[in-house]
């Protein structure tokens, strides 16, 4: 996709993982996609300020919100011209063990649930940024946890219906013998890696393969049309 870079700021690496393959379907290369945080390349000035680097859902809200009137993560990386647009991810699996007021919308008998609740958590997200960047945050709110997404390409109901679906994954993984080994993959050093190499072979950095799996998974869906709708007005 040209010249132009796009970040991540995500929970978690693994987190990274996915959405780096994800966007590959939307033609950006690896040097095109810019882990923010949590960012895993440290030096003497970010391990002065652990706050910088880390990752989890209190992490990305601390970018979101920033400090002191500056919001460090998102103003260094726009400040560079070919960055263009920064991915935020969330799971909302916890939403209501954090410290701020969040009701969920109604679920039994609602087909638009993970729809309601995504938007639902993109107001509170808008609300931390304080309407800045809007035209500049795409936003990837998975419901109820990121590997339900990747869940898709190994069942065929919906996904965020399966509960616990971090275990329902690793045991699908174990028996499809889809291990980190499988990958020549170190598990306490490369889990970025791994998510990356499990997404490609189910490829989803093809676009037609990765809108059958959008079939089974709203919030992938509404992620992947938010991109779709993003990246064709800019062709």
């Amino acid at each position: 996709m040209s010249d132009e870079r796009i970040g991540i700021i995500s929970e978690g690496i693994e987190d990274q993982g996915v959405l780096i393959t994800i966007l590959k379907a939307f033609g950006f290369d690896s040097n095109d996609i810019i882990p923010i945080r949590p960012d895993l390349c440290k030096d003497a000035t970010d391990l002065n300020n652990p706050d910088r680097t880390i990752g989890t859902f209190q992490g990305v809200k601390n970018a979101c919100l920033g400090k002191d009137g500056e919001r460090a993560d998102l103003d260094e990386f726009f400040f560079v011209a070919n960055n263009k647009n920064i991915i935020v991810h969330v799971d909302t699996a916890e939403i209501e063990n954090h410290d701020f007021p969040f009701q969920r919308p109604v679920k039994v008998g609602n087909v638009d649930y993970s729809t309601e609740l995504r938007n639902s958590l993109i107001e509170v997200i808008k609300g931390w940024l304080g309407d800045e960047y809007d035209d500049k945050i795409i936003y990837a709110i998975a419901i109820e946890e990121i590997e339900a997404w990747v869940l898709t390409a190994f069942e065929t109901k919906d996904t965020s219906s399966i509960g616990d679906s971090k275990g329902k994954l690793v045991k699908i993984l174990a028996k499809n013998n889809l291990s980190c080994k499988k990958f020549k993959l170190d598990p306490t050093k490369h889990k970025k890696e791994y998510f990356e190499a499990i997404t490609k072979k189910m490829k989803f950095h093809k676009l037609n393969e990765l809108k059958k799996h959008c079939t089974k998974n709203r919030s992938l869906s509404d992620f992947v049309s938010e991109l779709e709708v993003k990246f064709s007005q800019e062709e």
